[in-house]
This record gives C-alpha cells, structure tokens and sequence, in this order.
C-alpha cells in the first residue's frame, strides 16, 4: 500500500511547520512549499521542499507535478498562504491601492483555486480507501468583517466560496473540503502572534481522519477544541 503523502503550501515557520511535523509524526509523508523554503531544516526533519510563487498557475502545477514525482500524489492539501495589505489609516480602508488588492488576491484567491484544482485532480487517481481532503487555513474575516483586514478578508471569502462549492460538489466521490480557523473564546479572528500552532497541527489530524464531510466551516480554540460556528 502506498504511503499516504501531504502537502502544505505556505509553508510559514509556525502553522505550517506545525502542521507538518504533526503529518510526519503519524507517519504521513510530507512536501512543504514556499516561496524560500528552508532547505537545511527540511532535509534534517526528512521533509520535502519545493519551492513555489503561489501567484502563478504554473508555478502551483509544477508543485504538484514534483511532489507526485518524489513522493506520488498528495492525498492530503493545505493551503496555509495569506498575505494583506494595512490601509495607512483603518478608519478609510479604501485608500489601498486597487493594484495591492489585486496583488494580495492572486495569494489569497488565486493560488488557493489552482491548488484546489491541482488536489481535485489527484484525489480522482487515488484508490477508495485513501483519505482526500483538503484544508484552508482560514479566519472569521469573511463572517466578520473588519476594515483593517480589506485585502485579506476579501481573498479569504472567495476562498470560503470555492471550499463551500467543492464540499458539495465533490461528496459523492468522498474528497472533503475544510476552511479552518482558529478563534477567540468569543469567536473572532485570533491576532496573529496569538495563533497555536500546535492546535492547527491536531485540528487538521483530526479532519483528515473524519470518515465523512460534516461541516466545511470549521472554528477551533487554541487547545484544540472546537466551536460552533453559529
């Protein structure tokens, strides 16, 4: 039986990582996919690099191409890449260039629907019995607007809508489709340096370990525990 194979695009030092090395540890094989990956770090923890513009098409493809050459077809996707732009004044969100909008959502949409299209792909060539799944890291900026957030909340919600249409256009074939955030004990967007990475590693697991869909829209704390999104 073949090895089950994730792959984690955007790479970042804490979730991504995290992610990762939990995947690793339950005996996954793991690509990660940056921009600048960390090479040195990756051949130490056996760990794949390839190194990916998440705003070019092709360059997501030939990611995919690589690690289904090096390792087979990735069972498991995350998508972890976000970038935004900060309006210079939070009280006039729409000072932000058109051109940074659209920069920011070649990241946050774009490279996330060519990633999404790449695993959709691979998941029609894997045997029944091989978990598929796909994983957004997300955040509550599309249910809960917030101005500073302009650029990011709007990539993440074209984000939410892709998720949503291949949760239910993808059920039959049992693939599975999750935008996953971590939240506040309120349910609002956690602050960056408040993010656990060890939660989303656990989170992720357990997703991916589900034997059915359930809800795409998927909120947990920071120990792991999750929450209704109502």
């Amino acid at each position: 039986m073949a090895q089950n194979t994730i792959l984690i695009l955007g790479a970042g030092p804490r979730v991504g990582w995290s992610v990762a090395r939990k995947f690793k540890a339950e005996g996954y094989q793991v690509a990660v996919g940056s921009r600048n990956p960390d090479v040195k770090k990756a051949t130490e923890e056996d760990i794949l690099t390839v190194t990916v513009d998440l705003t070019k098409t092709e360059s997501v493809e030939d990611a995919f191409a690589q690690v289904k050459k090096s390792l087979g077809i990735p069972n498991v996707v995350v998508y972890n890449a976000a970038t935004v732009t900060f309006p210079e004044d939070f009280d006039d969100p729409f000072s932000i260039s058109p051109q940074a909008l659209m920069n920011d959502t070649k990241l946050n949409a774009f490279g996330a629907y060519a990633a999404l299209r790449e695993a959709v792909k691979g998941f029609k060539e894997l045997s029944v019995g091989t978990p598929k799944a796909f994983i957004a890291t997300g955040n509550v900026l599309p249910f809960k607007p917030h101005p500073a957030g302009v650029t990011l909340g709007a990539g993440k919600a074209a984000l939410v809508h892709l998720v949503d249409i291949a949760a239910k256009a993808y059920r039959k074939g049992n693939f599975r489709f999750y935008f996953a955030s971590q939240v506040t004990s309120s349910g609002d967007t956690i602050a960056y340096p408040d993010l656990s990475e060890g939660a989303h590693g656990l989170v992720y697991w357990e997703l991916v370990n589900q034997t059915e869909q359930g809800a795409w829209d998927v909120r947990f704390l920071e120990d792991g525990r999750l929450v209704s999104s109502a």
